[in-house]
Order: structure tokens, then sequence, then C-alpha cells
């Protein structure tokens, strides 16, 4: 009996897929060309806050910078998410401030200068909802003939955004080497959200007002804040007039601080199985202050940029490495099945847990930029930005639990626009364009089959989700 209550719960948690799996999401990586400074090479950019932090050596000027995205619109759209012709669609606009930074150059003996930052990335904003209310053959017609008043609700949400404080400084090695250093503080917040109801009306002989109901519920909540620090080391080399390399290496995220609360409550009611026997089942639990550790990988990005007079081309490549699979959030051990004394205990509490795992990837850039006219420069990028979690990553359990993240895909952006120069400032505007496309996002839920068998949630299979979102740039430059 305890191992078919732990299959039970494991069919009723099921696999909860809550970027969150895209390193190049934000505009401000190593392939962001159009935002000021998103370049790991030398691009000519001054007063700007760089993420090569060896590209600040190259910096005679004070100033002060606000970059952004001021208005975006993003639409995630997920194919029969909870059935056919049940789609799961989260669509919006949104201002998002990016950065704002200051950028001071010491005049000393040997000129160096510092830099320092708040960065906000708004990672992931997803809500949807779907619901069926059909007649279906639900239940056995041994004991509920004919199709049943069938009700299923499902609502997923997953917010995730992250701040960090950045402290960066460069200077020269030589007439033609730079090299610099950034300490980064990043604070992570994620809320995820998964709430399934699927209830069948039975089919009596007799006039029954309140005719018998089986019904599967299952509701989880993990709300975490993670904070973490990392330094990045980099090196700037100008191998001619034309020629410009670049290379920076990130370090693990280091943990500092986490905490996090789990609410989980699953309950069966009244469904038989094929001997007839009736479940009732619950599984009920809720913790707080749970430690809490999100993970980034050691990474290593290259740079390359070439210039052709009056105009210059643009090469960027960045690896992360492997993560193996991790908790970010581990619940304690305690009663989750009730009654508190069920030996089906045992193990459970590894069912509500919520963790990651990264596969090693390579995300690579390439960017244009043309002066137009003595005041006016062009810019036009495209870049990869691959999923890092896939199921092959995890473990067998891979389905015994809640995996972190909501997307699937393997995304792709298009940046354009243009910078305008003025004495005592830099206006850049541009268009952001963002694309996302999977044959293989995996059901949670179906709603086209519920039955006994699979507890009224039906059989899920991969389905095909589309992530679109397109964004306008703007950043502002003052030359102090």
């Amino acid at each position: 009996m305890a191992a078919r209550l732990i299959a039970i719960l494991c069919l009723i948690a099921g696999q909860a897929c809550a970027q969150d799996v895209n390193y190049w999401s934000s505009n401000y990586d190593p392939g962001g060309f159009l935002t000021p400074g998103a370049t790991i090479a030398n691009n000519g950019d001054s007063g700007v806050f760089f993420y090569n932090p060896a590209l600040f050596a190259y910096s005679r000027k004070s100033s002060t910078s606000i970059s952004g995205t001021i208005y975006q619109y993003q639409s995630i759209h997920i194919a029969d998410g909870a059935g056919t012709g049940l789609p799961l669609n989260s669509f919006g606009g949104s201002v998002i401030p990016q950065m704002a930074s200051n950028t001071i150059s010491l005049k000393l003996k040997k000129p160096f200068t510092v830099a320092y930052a708040i960065l906000h990335e708004p990672i992931m904003t997803f809500t949807a909802t779907q619901r069926k209310d059909a007649l279906l053959n639900a239940l056995s017609d041994s004991y509920s003939p004919g199709p049943e008043t069938f009700v299923g609700q499902y609502t997923l949400q997953n917010n995730i955004d992250e701040t960090a404080g950045i402290l960066s400084g460069g200077f020269k090695l030589g007439p033609r080497l730079a090299a610099g250093l950034s300490a980064e503080g990043r604070i992570r917040k994620q809320t995820y959200s998964t709430n399934i109801n699927a209830r069948a009306v039975f089919n009596t002989s007799t006039d029954t007002v309140f005719p018998p109901i089986a019904s599967a519920e299952s509701y989880y909540l993990n709300t975490y804040t993670h904070i973490g620090f990392r330094v990045k080391a980099g090196l700037a080399f100008d191998a001619g007039d034309r020629d410009h390399l670049g290379l920076l290496i990130s370090s693990p995220l280091v943990h500092i601080a986490g905490s996090s609360t789990i609410v989980a409550d699953n309950q069966i009611s009244n469904i038989k199985d094929a001997t007839t026997f009736t479940f009732y089942f619950l599984a009920t639990t809720r913790q707080t202050n749970l430690p809490a550790r999100f993970k980034i990988p050691l990474s290593i990005a290259l740079g390359y940029t070439h210039d052709f007079g009056n105009s210059q081309l643009f090469f960027s490549a960045e690896y992360f490495s492997k993560l193996k699979e991790y908790n970010i959030v581990t619940p304690r051990n305690g009663a989750f099945i009730r009654p508190a004394d069920s030996i089906a205990n045992t193990n459970t509490a590894d069912l509500i847990k919520l963790k990651d795992a990264h596969r090693a990837i390579l995300n690579l850039a390439v960017g244009y930029s043309q002066q137009l006219t003595a005041a006016v420069t062009g810019f036009l990028s495209f870049r990869t930005d691959f999923n890092y979690a896939t199921p092959s990553a995890f473990k067998d359990d891979y389905n015994n639990a809640y995996i972190s993240n909501t997307a699937s895909w393997d995304l792709y952006h298009v940046q354009a626009g243009a910078n305008f120069r003025r004495r005592k400032f830099n206006l850049r505007v541009g268009l952001l364009l963002e694309y996302g496309h999977t044959s293989a996002y995996p059901q949670q839920v179906n709603f086209d089959n519920p039955n006994e068998n699979n507890i009224l949630l039906g059989d899920t299979h991969p389905t095909k989700a589309t992530r679109l979102s397109g964004g306008l740039l703007f950043s502002y430059i003052h030359n102090l």
C-alpha cells in the first residue's frame, strides 16, 4: 500500500516545469552589442559601464548613464498546454528600467577607472490559467454509467527577477594590454506556483440532489530569495589599429544567504481502481525558513572586433560549464502524507523539493556597426540564447519533483538601432526582438482523457510552445 501511495503522489505532483533557463536573455551580456558597454572586445564606446571590466582602461572620461527597455511586450503561447484546444497563454507589456551606472576616471600617475552600477533583470513573468467543463466518460460504467460532468482547472505562475550591484575597475598593463576586475552581488527572487483541480460527478441510479464526486487536487507554492556573489576577471588586447580581442572569466556564484517557503497540498477523494478499491488520500504541509541556494556556473567569454574605417564587425562567444543536479530548496523531513504516522511518509519530502540542473552550452553572437554621419552610428546584431535545462540534465527522478523553470526553448535575439552623439552626451535607441520555439514542451496536465488510471489528470505528452518578445531600448550617457 505504501508503494501505491507514493506512485499516486508522483502522478498528482508530476513534473512541474515552472528566461529562467537562458543565460543571455538580458540585453546586457556579451552579445547585446546595441546596449552601451555590452561587449567583450574594445569597440570604441566611451564613458559607459562595460561588461568586460578591462575596457574601463580605455575610458578617459567620468560619466553617468541610464540604460533600459522603456517598453517591452512579451507573449508565451503553449499550444494544448492543458489539453487539445486548451492553450496556456501569458502576455503583457511593461516598462523595465535595466541599469543605472556611474564611471569615474581617476587622474593618477597610472590612470585607473572605477565604476559602479545597479542592474535589474526581469527574467520571467508568466501567469496562465485554463479550464475544461464538459461531459466525459471519466469514470467506469460499472458504477457510473455514461458520460460524467467533468470540471478541470489549471493555474501556472512563475515570476523571477534579479537585482545586481556591481563594482568594477580597469587599468592598462601596457600600450596594448589592459586588465580589469568586477565584483558582483546578486539578489534573486522567484515565486513559482501550480494548482490543478479535476472533478467528475457520479452518475447514480437514484435521484440524488448531491451525488458523489471523484476529485484530485494538487497545489504547490514555492517562494525563495537568494543572495550570491561572484567576480569577473577580464583582459583586453589591441592586436593592431584594427583588431581588438577580449577575454572574460566569470566565477561560479558563491552562496551568501537564502530563504524559502513551501506550501503543498495534494488530495484524492473517491477514485476507484480496477479492483473497485476506493482511494482517499491527503498530503499537505507548509514549511518556512527553509535554506535556498541558486547556482550559476563558471563561464568563459571571448570577443573580437575588427574596424573597417567607419564600420566595425563584432564577434563574441561564451561557454558555460555544466552544473550537476542540485536542490534550490530542500524541504525538511517531516509528515507530509496524512495521517502523520503513515508508513508512506518515509521519502515523500523529496517530492516537493525544487531542483535545477544545467547542461554545458555555448552561446554565439555577431554584430555590425556603421557610422552613418559624424554624429550618428547604426547598430545591428544577432545572438543565440540556448536553453541550459533539459530532462537529460537530470537524474531518473526528473518526474518526481518540481523543476524550477517554465521555459524549455532556445531563444534568438535581433537588435537594431542607432547612437546619437553630442558633445556632453550620447543617446542610443533601438528595437529588440526575441523568438523562441520548442515542440517538446512537457504538459503537466491533459484534460482530454481523464480517468481513474491517471487520477483524472489525463495522459500527458510533449506539445509546442512559442515565445515572442519586442521592446524599445533607451540608453542615455552623460559625460561629466
